[in-house]
C-alpha cells in the first residue's frame, strides 16, 4: 500500500511565488543583468589572458600592483604608509609624494591575499573593468531601457580603445563606477549620499571633478524645468570634494600633485612643455570616426532624438547631452578620455530613445516616467519591430566578433582580383582583432633577468639611470632595492628640475660628450639601464668614452657601470653585433605604446 505524501503548503506557496517572480518584470530584468555581468566578465577575461603580462600595452599596472603589495606589507605589520623613495629627483620624492590612486591601491589588496602579484593585478583588472561596463548596462536597465541585449552589445563594441583600456590594471574603471552611481543618485534626487561618494572619489583618482561637473549640469536642468535653484547636488558634492582632499593621508601633498596634473595637462595652451605619452595627445576627427564608430553613431542618435517639449527638458537625456558633449570635446584634448566617452555616449543614446517615446498625457508633458511606468513599460513605445531588433542584434554581434578576433576578407578573393589596385584601395578588408593585438604586447618575463642581476650585484640604495621613463613601472615592480631617475610621467622630473630633465634629454639623444660622469655627478646614478632596442648612438658614445664597464647584457637589456676613472673603451662589436642607428627621443613620448 503506497504512503500518501504530505504536501507542505508553505513550500508550494514558495515555489509558486518563485515562479511568479521569475516571470515578472523584476525577475526578467534580474536575469538580463546576471547574463550581462557574466557575459562582460568572460569577454574581459578573454582579452586579459591573451597575454601572460598585465594587460594592455603599457606597464603602469606593474607599478600599481607593486604599490598595493607594499601597502599591504606595511599594514600587515602594523605600520603606516610606505615611504616612496624610488623617484627622489622628481615631484614624487619622499617629502612630496602623494598617492592619487590610494583607494584603488587598497581595493587591489584583497586579490593579493589569494594570488601572486601578476595574477592579482590581472584578476582585479577583469573584476573592476567588468563592473565598470556593467554599471552602465545596469543604469540602462534600471531606468526602463528596452532591448537590453542590444544595449549590452553596444557597450561592448562602443569603441575598441575603451574595451582595451578597461582591461588595464588602473583606476579609470572605478571612475566610471563612481560616476554612474553619482548619476543614479542625481536622478533619484538622493543628494546627501553624493557627499560620501565624492569623498571616496577623491581618494580613488584625480579625475574626481567629473562628478562635480555632473552635479552642476543636473542643478542647471532642475533650475530650467522647475524655476528654482537646487543647491544640494552641487553643495553636497563640493563638500565631499573638500573633505576628501583635507581628510587625506597625503594632505597637503595631494593638493600639490593635483595642481601639478591640472597645470601640466590641462592649462598649458597648445603643446605640452614636455612631450609625454601618446595617450595625452588629442584624437583627430578622422581618428574619432575610425576608432569610435558605434560611440559616434550613438551620439548622433542621441542628438537627433533629443526632444524638449513645451519648454521642458527631459531630465535624463538632457543631462547626458551636456555631459557626453563635454567628454566628446575632451577627446580633442586627450586620448585619455577614450575611457569615459564611449560608455556615456551609449547611455546618451539609450536615454534619448527612452525619453523620445514618452506619452503626452492630459496636455501635460511628463519629463520622466513614474516608478510604475518604469516597471511596466506602459509609458514607452520604444520596442522596435522584431525584424529591426534582430538586424541590429546581428550587426552588433558581428562587429563584436570582428573587433575581438579580426577579419581578413582578402583571403577569399581570387589572386588576380586580390592583387588589383582597385581591390586594394576599395576592399582592403583586413584588420587585426583586439585579442591578437594584446597577444603582441610585451611579455611578462621581460627585464626579469636583468633586474635579478641588479638586485644581486648593485649595492642596495644605489640609483639606476633608466634611459626611458616608461621603463620605470616594470623596473620598480621587479626591483625595489634601488631608486631610479624618472618614471610614470616625464613631467614629474621636468617640474621638479627642468635642468636635470634637459640633461637627461641631451644624454639619451647622444648630444652630450662624456655623459657617464654627468650621470654619476648630476643624477647620482652608479649604473645605467638601457633597453636593447633603444641602443644606438647614446650607447656607442658611452662605450667609446672609456667611462663605463659592461657587467651585464642579454637580448633584452644592457646594464652599464660607471667607472670612477676613465679607462679603455669597450669595443661595441663585443657588446652587440649590430647596434643599429635608433635614437630614442624623449620628446616623442612613450616609444612602446
Amino acid at each position: 500500500m503506497k504512503k500518501s505524501k504530505t504536501v507542505n503548503k508553505e513550500q508550494v506557496a514558495d515555489k509558486v511565488t518563485w515562479r511568479n517572480w521569475i516571470g515578472s518584470e523584476t525577475g526578467i530584468q534580474f536575469l538580463y543583468l546576471l547574463f550581462g555581468l557574466i557575459f562582460i566578465f568572460l569577454i574581459m577575461a578573454r582579452i586579459q589572458y591573451s597575454t601572460n603580462a598585465i594587460c594592455c600595452g603599457d606597464w603602469d599596472g606593474y607599478y600599481h600592483i607593486r604599490f598595493s603589495s607594499l601597502l599591504w606589507q606595511n599594514f600587515s605589520s602594523f605600520q603606516w604608509l610606505p615611504e616612496f623613495k624610488w623617484l627622489p629627483l622628481t615631484v614624487l620624492n619622499p617629502e612630496d609624494y602623494a598617492d592619487h590612486h590610494f583607494l584603488f591601491h587598497l581595493l587591489q589588496i584583497p586579490f593579493l591575499w589569494f594570488f601572486d602579484d601578476v595574477t592579482a593585478a590581472k584578476i582585479a583588472a577583469i573584476t573592476y573593468g567588468s563592473l565598470a561596463i556593467f554599471s552602465a548596462y545596469w543604469l540602462i536597465c534600471r531606468y526602463g531601457g528596452k532591448n537590453p541585449i542590444i544595449w549590452l552589445l553596444a557597450l561592448i563594441v562602443a569603441a575598441n580603445p575603451f574595451l582595451y583600456r578597461m582591461n588595464m590594471a588602473k583606476a579609470p574603471p572605478l571612475t566610471i563606477i563612481i560616476t554612474v552611481l553619482g548619476i543614479h543618485l542625481l536622478f533619484q534626487r538622493n543628494y546627501l549620499w553624493l557627499l560620501p561618494l565624492m569623498f571616496l572619489f577623491v581618494w580613488t583618482y584625480s579625475l574626481f571633478p567629473l562628478l562635480l561637473i555632473a552635479a552642476i549640469i543636473w542643478s542647471a536642468i532642475i533650475a530650467w524645468n522647475e524655476r528654482k535653484f537646487e543647491w544640494r547636488p552641487v553643495g553636497y558634492t563640493f563638500a565631499g570634494m573638500v573633505l576628501g582632499n583635507l581628510i587625506n593621508p597625503y594632505f597637503p601633498n595631494n593638493l600639490k600633485l593635483f595642481w601639478e596634473h591640472f597645470y601640466t595637462k590641462f592649462t598649458v595652451a597648445g603643446d605640452f612643455a614636455v612631450m609625454v605619452g601618446g595617450e595625452w595627445y588629442p584624437h583627430s576627427g578622422q581618428e574619432l570616426l575610425m576608432l569610435f564608430p558605434v560611440a559616434m553613431l550613438a551620439m548622433l542618435v542621441g542628438y537627433v532624438l533629443f526632444n524638449p517639449r513645451s519648454g521642458k527638458l527631459p531630465e535624463h537625456s538632457s543631462f547626458f547631452l551636456v555631459f557626453v558633449t563635454i567628454l566628446l570635446a575632451a577627446q580633442f584634448r586627450s586620448k585619455r578620455f577614450a575611457e569615459y566617452f564611449p560608455p556615456f555616449a551609449i547611455l546618451f543614446a539609450a536615454f534619448s530613445i527612452k525619453d523620445f517615446f514618452f506619452h503626452i498625457r492630459g496636455g501635460n508633458v511628463k519629463t520622466e516616467p513614474s516608478d510604475e511606468e518604469v516597471a511596466t513599460g506602459k509609458s514607452l513605445k520604444d520596442r522596435l519591430p522584431v525584424f529591426i531588433q534582430r538586424g541590429v542584434l546581428a550587426a552588433l554581434t558581428l562587429l563584436m566578433l570582428v573587433n575581438l578576433v579580426g577579419i581578413d576578407l582578402t583571403r577569399y578573393a581570387g589572386k588576380g582580383w586580390r592583387e588589383s589596385p582597385g581591390f586594394k584601395q576599395l576592399f582592403s578588408l583586413k584588420m587585426k582583432g583586439m585579442i591578437s593585438g594584446v597577444m603582441a604586447n610585451e611579455d611578462d618575463f621581460r627585464y626579469r633577468r636583468s633586474m635579478d642581476w641588479a638586485r644581486a650585484n648593485i649595492p642596495e640604495g644605489n640609483r639606476i639611470f633608466n634611459t626611458n621613463w616608461d621603463d620605470f613601472p616594470k623596473l620598480f615592480f621587479l626591483n625595489q632595492k634601488h631608486s631610479y631617475v624618472f618614471g610614470l610621467d616625464p613631467n614629474y622630473l621636468y617640474s621638479k628640475n627642468p635642468d636635470l630633465y634637459k640633461l637627461v634629454l641631451d644624454i639619451v639623444t647622444a648630444r652630450t660628450e662624456n655623459a657617464a660622469p654627468l650621470v654619476r655627478e648630476k643624477l647620482g646614478a652608479s649604473h645605467i639601464f638601457i633597453d636593447i632596442r633603444e641602443s644606438g648612438p647614446m650607447l656607442e658614445k658611452m662605450l667609446e668614452s672609456g667611462w663605463v664597464d659592461l657587467p651585464y647584457r642579454d637580448e633584452e637589456a644592457i646594464i652599464l657601470r660607471i667607472r670612477e676613472e676613465k679607462g679603455e673603451p669597450v669595443k661595441k662589436e663585443e657588446v652587440l653585433p649590430d647596434l643599429g642607428n635608433k635614437i630614442i627621443d624623449l620628446r616623442i613620448g612613450n616609444t612602446k605604446k
